[in-house]
């Protein structure tokens, strides 16, 4: 064994650029595979952290199949639910307005503005979903003017001192509290992670808003269940004995309820209301991870097969002088398990140095390292498992051979060897080039949706959310002083952000007796104008418009009109009286995740409180002093209120949240396994120059040029290569397909990014190799005979 390991360090030395990237590539390889493991466990884990998760359920009402809005409930529906059945232990209603509130806290002269969001719910909440208190009590939810918030928000708010007793102003009337605009914190709770769907906000009891109306669906329920066994018993219950029809309801109503582990991956979910994840991304970054795995065991395992020509008269010496075949097989493996367990130990270090240094930031995941144990106990077994199959098959190929052949000397490399190594460097490209394929489509797909026409000028825009203090009170003001500013060209309002969301506003309307549902959005009577929204057939809004009480006017897109074939002109009926006065174009205000009906929207002139305002800029207007007279003229009227300035590449930055990951993750560990099988191919091309120096110096003797030489060594990878893009193609464009079909509009399957995955290999491997023999071919022949 000693033997064996002195052999093994000299050999060490003697290749340590070779080495050196080989044991670098497996390092780095564990690092990538422990971050994507980090990632599919916080994808995995969604809501499990509650300790009553396996009971915890949602109620959802459904009218109609796949109904998209079963989870949004009226108040008293969810009462007679909570009411029905002994096996509800607890059982709480969240409202689902999730626009900030403006809130301060201090006195006048050392008030300090936040913007926080607010949920009101039943005082069961705690109880339900297990809040962690740490200060306070959770009863506190029982009394209408007490709040609890997150250990995050205290902080923010109150620094190291208890938060406690401490007094919240909301500075504009919040529907769900009535007259209560002060509010006392009293209880605080510990953070939730990133991966539920309970917010880390401000939570307050809900007054008697709603209370008896069955038709108003403006909460989302979840129940506590005695048992895991008793949501079906509490399901049938209900819907056997409900009376739906006498409460409102639609003929073939029932209730559903869904445990609350299932929802994440549970399609068709509404995304501004509830957290959404694909099941078909989490297995696509498993097999990516196991991908980066299997390419760094199959370097390793071709590193130490290359070295059996080297290592073969010192193991076979051993043979001779007494030492079993099994002896020096379990010391080559358990060699082959001491340097991958070193590998994840490297591994580790650069996790954490990565966390510190903020590099992992594209990852949704907590990346600390103390928060992952068990995950870090099992890359540990990862690391033994990748050792002793990575190194199996050298130790029993570098044992196989009788030592008398051995140690005449006339040992060679054998073909069945090469072919070997060969087929591991062919599986490595195979991978390499697909990973390129699809990261390339996830970058095209990404630019496509954002560089997408979606009928708005959306350039040159700057969006501010304002408080209704300053919507009510100073409007006039904040208009007129923004266009002192000679860049702004106008102002508009609208109730919410525009292209940032997959969920708006809808009311149920009627158009020639027949009832649809289109989102809309309430916005001022030139909106349209200063977005650049171009009206194709009808009339624009007029000032006029805004000044009717009781009837709204409506501007559709035509998406909505072509499905309903509605006319200009027409009135509209149903919740509310209505006006068509014209419609614009295939204008866009949902994400490429959604089609059909989903995509159907409208902009309406009514009487509803708009608090963002959309700000044209001119033409080649300077955009940073613009911003500047923006939060002057906000600090002028409120300097405590905590605005921001946002523009439309952060609002599909957000809007696009989960692609941005996925394209990031793909395309660093795309990246990564191309690296890493160059340094396979690297690692190869050095031993099989050191093998074949002999017949670089006789090719050289008989004539051979330095371009000759060069040129066979390139042309035994590229073949490889062109083998490996032939294989890799079709599997790619296949893996591209079934991935672009979760968009509505998709970018086109290019020819060219196939062609340039194999260049890129192609290039990289014929750098490699070029520079690999370069030394060789150009040595003295004479020398290379000899030696």
């Amino acid at each position: 064994m000693k033997t064996l390991m002195r052999n093994f360090m000299s050999i060490i030395r003697r290749f340590q650029i070779a080495t050196l990237l080989n044991v670098a590539g497996l390092s780095v390889a564990f690092a990538a595979f422990l971050v994507i493991m980090m990632q599919i466990e916080y994808e995995r884990n969604f809501d499990r952290c509650h300790p009553t998760a396996d009971r915890i359920v949602r109620l959802d009402r459904q009218q109609m199949e796949e109904d998209m809005f079963a989870p949004i409930l009226p108040r008293a529906f969810a009462d007679a639910v909570y009411r029905s059945s002994p096996h509800i232990e607890a059982a709480t209603l969240l409202t689902i307005d999730y626009r900030k509130q403006y809130m301060t806290v201090g006195e006048e002269n050392g008030r300090e503005g936040f913007t926080e969001l607010l949920r009101g719910c039943y005082p069961g909440l705690a109880e339900v979903f297990g809040f962690t208190i740490i200060d306070g009590d959770a009863r506190c939810l029982e009394q209408p003017e007490m709040a609890m918030m997150p250990e995050s928000m205290a902080r923010r708010m109150f620094g190291e001192t208890s938060a406690i007793g401490k007094r919240l102003h909301l500075e504009e009337r919040v529907y769900f509290k009535g007259d209560v605009r002060d509010l006392t914190v009293g209880a605080v709770y510990r953070d939730f992670p990133g991966n539920t769907q309970l917010d880390n906000c401000l939570y307050t009891r809900v007054n008697k808003m709603f209370e008896n109306d069955w038709t108003s669906q403006n909460f989302i329920g979840y129940m506590l269940l005695d048992s895991p066994d008793a949501r079906q018993v509490v399901e049938d219950s209900f819907n056997q004995s409900f009376d739906f029809k006498g409460h409102g309801c639609d003929e073939g109503t029932r209730i559903e309820l869904i445990p609350l582990t299932d929802i994440y991956y549970m399609p068709g979910q509404l995304p501004d209301f509830f957290e959404c994840g694909n099941a078909g991304t989490v297995r696509l970054l498993f097999f990516v991870a196991l991908l980066v795995i299997v390419i760094a065991g199959i370097n390793f395992t071709n590193f130490s097969t290359s070295l059996a020509p080297i290592r073969m008269k010192s193991i076979n010496t051993q043979k001779v002088l007494g030492s079993s075949v099994a002896e020096l097989r379990r010391a080559l493996v358990g060699e082959a398990v001491c340097i991958s367990v070193l590998a994840s130990l490297v591994a580790f270090l650069l996790v954490f140095l990565l966390n510190r240094s903020q590099w992992l930031s594209f990852v949704e995941a907590d990346t600390l390292l103390q928060n992952h144990l068990p995950l870090m106990g099992g890359m540990l077994l990862v690391a033994v498992l990748v050792g002793v199959v990575a190194g199996a098959y050298p130790a029993w190929y570098m044992t196989s051979f009788p030592p008398a052949l051995v140690l005449k000397g006339s040992f060679g490399l054998s073909r069945s060897g090469r072919r070997m190594r060969t087929a591991l460097i062919g599986f490595q490209y195979v991978v390499s080039i697909g990973l390129i394929v699809g990261a390339m489509f996830v970058q095209l797909q990404n630019n496509y949706m954002r560089t997408f026409n979606l009928g708005f000028d959306k350039d040159q825009v700057a969006i501010v959310e304002l408080p209704q203090t300053i919507v009510k009170q100073h409007k006039d003001v904040y208009i007129s002083k923004l266009k002192e500013y000679a860049g702004i060209e106008d102002v508009a309002f609208a109730t919410s952000v525009m292209g940032g969301s997959d969920a708006y506003s809808m009311l149920p309307m009627e158009y020639d007796g027949k009832e649809f549902y289109t989102y809309m959005i309430p916005v001022s009577w030139n909106f349209l104008r200063v977005m650049g929204i171009p009206v194709t057939e009808g009339r624009d809004f007029m000032e006029a418009d805004a000044k009717r009480d009781s009837v709204d006017t409506y501007i559709y897109n035509r998406s909505a009109r072509e499905r309903m074939q509605m006319e200009a002109g027409h009135e509209l009926t149903g919740n509310g009286n209505g006006y068509i006065a014209g419609f614009a174009g295939d204008v866009r205000a949902v994400s490429f995740r959604k089609e059909g009906p989903e995509a159907d929207m409208a902009f309406v002139v009514n009487d509803w409180p708009m608090h963002v305002s959309y700000i044209r800029l001119k033409g080649g207007t300077n955009v940073e002093e613009a911003v500047g007279h923006i939060r002057r003229t906000l600090s002028d009227i409120d300097p405590a209120y905590p605005f921001d300035i946002r523009f439309y590449d952060d609002v599909f930055n957000h809007l696009y949240q989960k692609e941005q990951y996925l394209k990031k993750m793909i395309s660093l560990f795309g990246l990564l396994a191309i690296v890493i099988s160059i340094v396979g191919v690297f690692g190869m091309v050095v031993f099989e120059t050191q093998y074949r120096r002999k017949e670089i110096g006789i090719r050289k003797v008989h004539g051979a040029t330095v371009g000759e030489i060069l040129a066979m060594f390139n042309l035994f990878y590229l073949r490889i290569v062109a083998v490996c893009f032939v294989i890799a193609a079709p599997l790619a464009w296949y893996g591209v397909q079934k991935w672009l079909e979760n968009f509505s509009s998709r970018t086109p399957v290019y020819w060219w990014t196939f062609a340039l995955a194999f260049l890129v290999v192609a290039l990289v491997t014929a750098l490699t190799v070029t520079y690999q023999n370069w030394q060789a071919a150009n040595a003295n022949p004479v020398d290379s005979v000899r030696e």
